[in-house]
């Protein structure tokens, strides 16, 4: 007669449990905790606060347009060396030359960046085209048409990757989380993500509202606060969950040596968790109050969740640098406060992809003032494209 193994409901975790404790018990425990920090009454320990020299912010800001003005040129100057087929003209073409890609993306940062519309846009490259590195002045349809143009959107996801380059091997971990960008004038996603109850709100759904959102998933870094990973898309049906896979392994591949992830309590599934732990990385997702250390097919489950049980003081001090990321879309949205002007999908996500670029270059910019980075890229790193 054959005999199966059973495995233990609650395995092996990584130290004893209290004493006079049951899993019953620290069931209870870590259940009583998770309601506590939900309902805003967990005695927290006060922390020091960080000291800044607000005068390096001050020179940061007074210089941010001429910075970001010279750091654009020198990174796409860099994206041109590491892939020559979008700062050269195609072969065969017929007629005159045509723009090319890194030209017009050149273009459509410093327009993200000034918030304009077309025409200003063009107005502004007459002026600016030798700073921005733009060989050939082009028109306001050509800046229109750039944003259908799917080489222009991996370009720019190619540049999100690349501005993380002066940061590599500096970040501890990062914070995950998602918003929306309105389509329309009358359009608040804090406002409507207020008026949301009940599991829709803790399911992490986006809010209903009269015009689609383009969402967004950022991946923050806890030290920098670069973008490290960018997921933006239009379709209703998808929520935030459908977009950490993607932005999590661009997280891990630019970052290999992080050693936390960060997220709310839309992200607490144990698959999520195993993810994260297959990279090298903890986990810190604050689950459902009626969570338990069962496994369920995935032992990085009760790994993640134990410190909340034996020293949730220290637990949730980490778990709370999520706001990093709560901090970083208020940022985004005071920056970009005006709608997504863009009709069409493929614009829309190149619009809000473009904001998440635009982010990291200020960042750069600020970080340069304030530690001393330096923030063009070395050029030496893999890209997410073949050269």
């Amino acid at each position: 007669m054959a005999h199966y193994y059973a495995p233990p409901l609650y395995p092996a975790l990584p130290c004893p449990l209290p004493r006079a404790s049951t899993p019953a018990r620290c069931r209870e425990l870590l259940q009583q905790t998770i309601t506590q920090v939900r309902e805003g009454t967990f005695p927290y320990q006060s922390r020091p606060l960080p000291r800044r020299d607000w005068t390096l912010y001050d020179r940061a800001a007074t210089h941010e347009a001429r910075d970001l003005l010279d750091l654009l040129g020198s990174v796409t100057d860099t994206l041109a060396e590491r892939v020559p087929a979008w700062a050269e003209i195609p072969e065969g073409h017929i007629g005159r030359d045509p723009i090319v890609t890194l030209d017009r993306v050149r273009g459509l940062l410093w327009q993200s960046y000034r918030g304009v519309a077309n025409r200003p846009a063009a107005s502004e490259l007459g002026l600016l085209a030798r700073e921005l590195g733009v060989v050939r002045e082009y028109s306001y349809s050509t800046v229109a048409r750039a944003y259908h143009d799917p080489e222009v959107l991996l370009a720019l996801r190619t540049l999100l990757w690349l501005t993380n380059e002066p940061v590599i091997g500096e970040e501890r971990g990062f914070a995950i989380d998602g918003s929306g960008f309105a389509t329309a004038v009358a359009h608040h996603y804090a406002s409507s993500r207020g008026r949301q109850r009940g599991a829709e709100r803790e399911e992490g759904a986006f809010p209903s509202a009269p015009r689609p959102w383009v969402r967004n998933v950022a991946n923050i870094g806890l030290d920098y606060q670069l973008i490290a990973g960018w997921k933006s898309w239009t379709d209703p049906t998808k929520g935030e969950l459908s977009a950490f896979e993607e932005v999590f392994r661009m997280t891990a591949a630019l970052h290999p040596g992080a050693k936390i992830q960060l997220g709310d309590g839309t992200l607490r599934g144990r698959w999520v968790v195993g993810e994260v732990a297959e990279a090298g990385m903890e986990a810190r997702f604050l689950p459902r109050r009626d969570v338990t250390l069962k496994c369920l097919g995935e032992p990085a489950w009760p790994k993640s969740l134990w410190g909340l049980v034996k020293e949730p003081q220290e637990w949730l001090r980490a778990y709370h640098e999520r706001s990093r990321v709560e901090a970083f879309w208020g940022a985004i949205k005071a920056r970009n406060p005006s709608k997504v002007r863009k009709r069409t999908v493929h614009a829309r996500v190149v619009e809000a992809t473009l904001r998440a670029v635009v982010y990291n270059l200020r960042r750069l910019c600020y970080w340069q003032w304030v530690a001393g980075l330096d923030p063009i890229p070395d050029g030496m790193g893999p890209l997410p494209v073949e050269a």
